[in-house]
């Protein structure tokens, strides 16, 4: 062998290290799963949608029937907003109720925002329903918490009244899933840093 075929020998390894690298990197992150995003099949990779890169907090109402949803960014990365989001999270996971309190709070300022843009669901309704399942569903939101501050990817807990709280397999987000009239309301948050 001479050292012409060394040196393409030494260059095709080197591609094929580059590729099955490069390959395995962009399968860890798909930016379109579980984040900030308008996922009307959580379970699926979509085809089409729309999500916000730089936040790491929101709230988003998704009308599967219609092909509807909306965004609202609670937090963004790097923000101050991004720490406190998940200190009062991750701090009060072990105490449901204020963790519910946080929650509702913070589904709160969603209302306000929401009400000002108007969409296919009843506000009231909605603010009935959410609030209820919140406190129905206190144990489940800290067992998720607790998850997403420990990073088990994977996590799956369906609660009372439809109420499905995950950690994504794939990004790490939490996702946690309302479901009012024929829509559902979910919240959406990064895991922490």
């Amino acid at each position: 062998m001479g050292e012409v075929d060394i040196v393409r020998l030494l260059c095709l390894f080197f591609a094929v290290v580059m590729l099955i690298g490069h390959s395995v990197d962009a399968g860890a992150e798909n930016p379109t799963r579980e984040k900030c995003t308008c996922n009307l099949d959580p379970d699926d990779p979509p085809a089409d949608g729309a999500w916000v890169k730089n936040a790491s907090a929101c709230w988003s109402t998704e009308v599967k029937d219609l092909n509807w949803c909306d965004i609202v960014v609670e937090s963004l990365q790097g923000s101050q907003a991004t720490q406190t989001t998940s200190m009062e999270l991750f701090g009060n996971a072990s105490n449901p109720p204020v963790l519910v309190d946080v929650l509702h709070s913070r589904f709160d300022n969603f209302l306000q925002v929401s009400a000002v843009e108007g969409g296919p669901i009843d506000l009231k309704q909605a603010a009935d329903i959410v609030t209820s399942r919140l406190k129905e569903n206190a144990a489940l939101i800290a067992n998720c918490v607790t998850a997403l501050a420990d990073r088990k990817r994977g996590f799956v807990e369906d609660g009372d009244g439809g109420v499905v709280c995950r950690v994504s397999e794939v990004s790490g987000w939490l996702r946690l899933e309302i479901p009012v009239e024929a829509a559902r309301i979910v919240y959406m948050v990064a895991p922490g840093t």
